[in-house]
This record gives C-alpha cells, sequence and structure tokens, in this order.
C-alpha cells in the first residue's frame, strides 16, 4: 500500500510533455510518468532512510520509483549483494548515474565498486563501475589523488567500447578526476597522450579527445591553478 501511496504522489508531478522529451535524452520513456528529477528529490524527503519502501519502489516498473529508490535506501544498510542486485537492474544512464553518485558512493565498500563492475559485459553495468570512479572522485574529498590513479587501467580497458554510454561514461570519468586538482590534471592529460594520442597528432579513441578538449580549457587549469594557490 506504501508504495501505490507513493506511485500517486509521484503521478500528480507528472507532465506528459516531460515524459515524451526523455526519449531525446537517451532515457527509455515507455514506463515513465514524466516527473522532473528536482520534483522527485523534493517528494523523497519524508521517505529518506526508508529501506523497505525502497526497495518495493525499486521492484515497480516505474522509472521515476526506480530513480527514488536510489535517493531513498540508506545507505548504511546497504550490502554489496544488495548494491549488485541494484546495478543489474539498471537500464539507463540517468539510473546509473543517480545510484552512483546518491547511494553507492556512500557504501563503506564503494572504492571496491570500479573493480568489480567495470569489467562486466553490459553497457549500463560497465557504465555503473566506471561512474563510481567519477563519483568517488567528486564525493571522497578526502582520498588523496594518487590513490585515483590506481583505476585508470579500467578505463583503458573500456575505452574501446563505442557504446554510447561507455565511452560517454569513459570521457566523463577523465575529465572529472582531471578537474579535482591541478596536478591530477597533467597526470590525466600525460595518461591519455601516452596511450592514446597517435603519430598524427589525433586520439585514437572518441572519449579521449573528448576528454582532452576539456582538460586544456584554460578557464578550466585557471580554475585549477587559484585553487592550488589558495592550499
Amino acid at each position: 500500500m506504501e508504495v501505490l501511496h507513493f506511485i500517486e504522489g509521484l503521478r500528480e508531478l507528472s507532465d506528459e510533455g516531460y515524459r515524451i522529451k526523455l526519449a531525446g535524452f537517451g532515457i527509455p520513456n515507455e514506463h515513465a510518468l514524466g516527473v522532473r528529477m528536482p520534483d522527485i528529490r523534493e517528494y523523497i524527503k519524508p521517505f529518506k532512510g526508508n529501506a523497505d519502501l525502497a526497495l518495493g519502489l525499486y521492484d515497480t516498473e516505474y522509472h521515476e520509483a526506480k530513480l527514488a529508490a536510489g535517493l531513498i535506501f540508506p545507505a548504511r544498510e546497504l550490502s554489496r549483494e544488495q548494491a549488485d542486485r541494484f546495478m543489474e537492474g539498471l537500464y539507463s544512464w540517468d539510473l546509473v548515474d543517480q545510484f552512483c553518485g546518491s547511494l553507492f558512493q556512500k557504501a563503506s565498500f564503494a572504492l571496491e565498486l570500479p573493480w568489480l563492475w567495470a569489467p562486466l559485459p553490459g553497457e549500463f553495468q560497465r557504465r555503473a563501475g566506471l561512474v563510481m570512479i567519477a563519483s568517488i572522485s567528486m564525493h571522497h574529498k578526502k582520498m588523496p589523488d594518487s590513490d585515483l590513479l590506481e583505476y585508470l587501467p579500467l578505463l583503458k580497458e573500456a575505452i574501446d567500447d563505442q557504446r554510447n554510454f561507455v565511452r560517454k561514461a569513459n570521457s566523463w570519468v577523465l575529465r572529472t578526476l582531471g578537474k579535482r586538482s591541478l596536478w591530477l590534471n597533467a597526470q590525466i592529460q600525460d595518461y591519455i597522450r601516452k596511450e592514446w594520442l597517435l603519430e598524427n597528432s589525433k586520439f585514437q579513441f572518441w572519449a579521449a579527445r573528448d576528454a582532452m578538449k576539456e582538460l586544456q580549457d584554460p578557464k578550466i587549469l585557471a580554475r585549477l591553478e587559484k585553487k592550488a594557490r589558495a592550499k
């Protein structure tokens, strides 16, 4: 009953026009209600920490209910087995990104997940492993920059995967790592050049080229330099 009541509340926030637009964002909309993410985040506030509700929502067919599950489930109660079950059912980039950024990165075993998931064959399961690296970089502020470099072999292993949401994840991770600090920016640029720069000065893979373009942006470098001076 609680799950049905929750979904009825979501329906009141739905927008058919937005539901149609989801397909243009690369998000399957057959089972979507058309609720915007800011509205979902506001709506779930009274329900946060309710593990049973989150599990019930995840098991429904509704896209927004699954998104809400990742925001509601308490990270302190997340087991490795439950994380795997969530991950295995992810079928869109927004589900992957929300679960990684809102739930998985808070788990006590978060640092292990890239190693477990990035080698998986499924497009969104592999994306989950890669996005975990970006989420760790963004949220684990006290983690030494040098420790993040240990994940680079996972990116190298997946760099030739040209499925859309994997290659975009590769670019995002490289850019996120390179925007964390001036030192890490230099390390990531050097790695990209070493591994994927061809003799004709072109990059072997789209993700490498796309990431390098942003990492060399003068505005990004100026911000990182200012950040370095402030330490």
